[in-house]
């Protein structure tokens, strides 16, 4: 029997029942310093309608990841790899689509590095050190419910609920984070030249828009944790993300998603178009005002809008697509945004695969046309994105599916780290203001860094 089928074999019908947990960042604590694999997958935001729940696992029966094409299977008791053309065709093993039930119940729980786009399109890439893909395949799951306030146990295997009350109970200090600030992957004169050769492609009629990022390099050392811990009090936002695969990190808290697949309806939340918040109401109103009589972001929003409604569309039954809020103001609590929201219903011989692969990546992190715009994205920035860009979220074995796009995202590999942002390039674009806006983006984990950790200078 291959692999595959060991693990499909561990897959059980779905047990759910309520325990008593009430603080569910207590037990992710807990259980982060218990095992080397963790996710917590949890909402900051008032806005129920886009998260409502916190989703928590822990050491899963395998993990699976993808690198340059080679797939590998890491259980307790074994290591298996092999070569594939798609990757990403693998993990349609795990998929099986019963859209009677809602959200998570267990799959798989990971990240999708912007890398893998060379996968689903020939488009050339730098060389990563992090896998294309990673993926943890959790058999039971915590979901707390953060309107109802009550918890629930799912499993597909073995009852763990004993062994998550005992962890519940346990007391652990957060451990000593330190960390150094390195260096910018571009600096200030390089990325601001990029720019101007990315307008220069534009006035060419090559692309309308590419979005050209830069990384902030530092030396991470102890426990991620608290980190995170401050992130969620500092930037609270719809996508908040904690995963801890042995020695990488994925730490973060994202505004947007890139696609959520539900009972067969796939939607995406398209967000181009920023704005501060005000010092008060009739200020923060003015500012939303500035923003919908602004011609350049209505513009670059619409372009994001088609871009969606094309990448939907590739997946969905015919007359299925529409657009279901067009150019609303969403309010985080920083920011406010222009968001619209795109559905279509999913074709029946299609899965939740085929739905990520076709809307990723983010055209927001890309650029229009998507294609081009990649090319170019490769041949400006120095080095590979990772995770940055890329995607954080879960397959569900039910057939669901939930993916924010990795932006406002600490990523870290052993005691390397890097803070990524982008900013997305059009015809009149200011080279030092888009520099700037790279700076601004990353400025919320670095507070998060600075009030959680110490910097060592050496």
């Amino acid at each position: 029997m291959s692999v595959f089928g060991n693990l499909k074999q561990k897959i059980k019908k779905p047990k759910p029942k309520e325990i008593e947990i009430d603080n569910p960042f207590k037990l992710f604590k807990n259980l982060y310093y218990n095992y080397n694999d963790v996710f917590l997958l949890e909402s900051m935001e008032s806005d129920n309608g886009l998260s409502r729940y916190s989703i928590i696992g822990f050491n899963p029966i395998a993990k699976i990841l993808a690198h340059d094409n080679e797939v590998k299977i890491i259980t307790d008791t074994k290591t298996t790899s092999y070569h594939s053309e798609n990757p990403f065709m693998e993990l349609k093993e795990f998929i099986i689509k019963d859209y009677h039930e809602k959200g998570f119940r267990g799959g798989l729980v990971g990240y999708v590095s912007y890398e893998s786009i060379k996968y689903i399109e020939k488009i050339p890439t730098n060389k990563s050190i992090y896998p294309d893909f990673e993926f943890g395949l959790f058999l039971d799951c915590i979901i707390y419910d953060n309107i109802n306030k009550k918890c629930e146990y799912t499993t597909l295997n073995e009852d763990r609920s004993e062994l998550i009350k005992q962890i519940y109970n346990q007391k652990h200090s957060n451990g000593i984070l330190e960390y150094k600030l390195l260096d910018e992957d571009l600096t200030q004169e390089e990325y601001e030249n990029n720019i101007l050769e990315t307008k220069r492609l534009i006035e060419d009629g090559e692309i309308f828009q590419a979005v050209i990022s830069n990384a902030e390099n530092l030396v991470i050392k102890g426990s991620k944790l608290p980190l995170y811990e401050h992130l969620r009090k500092i930037n609270p936002s719809p996508y908040m993300y904690h995963i801890k695969l042995g020695e990488r990190e994925i730490i973060g808290s994202s505004p947007e998603m890139l696609m959520r697949l539900e009972r067969g309806k796939v939607e995406s939340y398209p967000i181009a178009g920023t704005r501060p918040r005000g010092k008060n109401s009739i200020e923060d109103k003015n500012l939303e005002q500035s923003l919908l009589n602004d011609e350049k972001e209505l513009a670059e929003h619409l372009m994001l809008v088609d871009l969606a409604r094309n990448d939907i569309g590739k997946i969905s039954k015919r007359k299925s697509v529409n657009v279901e809020e067009f150019y609303n103001i969403k309010k985080f609590s920083h920011v406010q945004h222009l968001v619209s929201h795109v559905t279509g219903d999913i074709r029946e011989e299609l899965d939740s695969v085929d739905a990520f692969t076709s809307l990723f990546p983010a055209g927001t992190l890309s650029g229009a046309p998507k294609i081009r715009a990649m090319e170019i994205i490769n041949q400006k920035e120095k080095y590979a994105r990772g995770p940055y860009g890329g995607s954080v979220g879960y397959f569900s074995l039910n057939g669901n599916a939930d993916f924010a796009i990795t932006i406002r995202t600490l990523t870290t590999y052993g005691q390397r780290a890097e803070i990524q942002a982008g900013a997305g390039i059009v015809y009149d674009s200011d080279p030092t203001s888009e520099y700037n806006e790279c700076r601004h983006k990353r400025q919320a984990l670095l507070q998060a860094l600075k009030e959680s950790g110490t910097e060592v200078i050496e």
